[in-house]
C-alpha cells in the first residue's frame, strides 16, 4: 500500500533537488505535482499495482535484502 506514496515522494525530492540546482520553474511545478500525488495516494490509500511485488522482490534480490539472517551456531 505504500508503493505509490514512496514513488511520488521520491520523485518529489528529485524534482525539488533539480529545481534548486537549475532554478527552472517547471521543475518546481513537477515537485509540487508529485507532492500532490503523494498526498492523494496516502489519503485515498491506493493499492499497489500488480506488477509492484515482483518488481520490488527483484530489487531486493539484487540488493541482497531478501536474505534471512543465518543462525550462528556455537559448535559446543
Amino acid at each position: 500500500m505504500s508503493f505509490y506514496r514512496n514513488l511520488f515522494a521520491s520523485l518529489c525530492f528529485i524534482f525539488f533537488g533539480a529545481a534548486l540546482a537549475f532554478g527552472h520553474p517547471y521543475l518546481y511545478f513537477g515537485a509540487m505535482m508529485c507532492g500532490v500525488m503523494f498526498a492523494t495516494a496516502r489519503k485515498k490509500k491506493w493499492p499497489d499495482p500488480v506488477w509492484a511485488e515482483p518488481y520490488l522482490r527483484k530489487i531486493d534480490e539484487l540488493l541482497g535484502l531478501d536474505k534471512e539472517p543465518e543462525d550462528e551456531e556455537d559448535g559446543d
